[in-house]
């Protein structure tokens, strides 16, 4: 994986468009307590996307994945490839939606410099995807829940520009969809697979509630604010 990101991210045409993002990146780089590898991408700002080199992404990935899968999706690009057969699948997705309060912050990964959304970027979006994904993830709540617990900043305006809410609003939408839709009974399907036994066993028992509470803390220290 990390050869990959090297790859990418030493490709002249590829650095300057790709600001990695999500649940790889914040393990790699802010220390998400839980096992991932997939790769998400989002496109930065002055990226065209009808001139992003897919060819040579996939050639990339090609060098070290049997790419079992590729799409070229309205708003993403994505592939899903394996090291072996039967061994775990690495998925990569490219997000084609610029946001113009998206915020970037450069790592270091080996001597290499990896561009990426800022922690309050990605705060925001794991907060709206939890909400607005076709298919909710339990991954984004124990994402979200960490997040809040770390008391991480917020990018507000990403907030506006996908709900149209101002933080305080989106906060009493998160926890009304949450507990209408969320069965404390299946927290662990797709999430449990990335998590350690002591991790699940957490999770089962008290994620649920243990999000619900942050929400309605860090409610409370935005209402403070007004």
């Amino acid at each position: 994986m990390k050869n990959i990101l090297r790859d990418l991210y030493t490709h002249p045409q590829l650095q300057a468009q790709l600001a990695f993002k999500g649940g790889t990146c914040l393990n790699l780089f802010h220390d998400l307590p839980r096992f991932s590898t997939d790769l998400d991408f989002s496109l930065t700002h002055g990226a065209k996307n009808d001139v992003l080199a897919t060819e040579i992404i996939s050639k990339v990935l090609g060098e070290y994945l049997k790419i079992d899968d590729y799409f070229d999706k309205y708003f993403t690009w994505f592939w899903l490839g394996s090291y072996e057969k039967g061994k775990q699948r690495i998925k990569l997705e490219i997000s084609k939606r610029i946001y113009q309060g998206d915020c970037y912050q450069d790592h270091d990964l080996f001597g290499l410099t990896v561009r990426s959304l800022d922690l309050a970027t990605m705060s925001a979006h794991k907060l709206c995807a939890v909400a607005d994904r076709k298919q909710m993830a339990n991954r984004d709540l124990y994402d979200t829940w960490w997040l809040l617990k770390k008391m991480t900043p917020i990018n507000k305006q990403i907030i506006y520009e996908r709900t149209n809410k101002s933080l305080p609003d989106y906060f009493d939408h998160l926890k009304e969809y949450i507990e209408e839709h969320v069965d404390k009974k299946h927290i662990l399907l797709g999430l449990g697979e990335v998590l350690d036994e002591p991790q699940k066993d957490w999770a089962k028992d008290h994620l649920l509630d243990e999000l619900l509470f942050q929400i309605k803390l860090r409610k409370e220290a935005e209402d403070n604010l007004l």
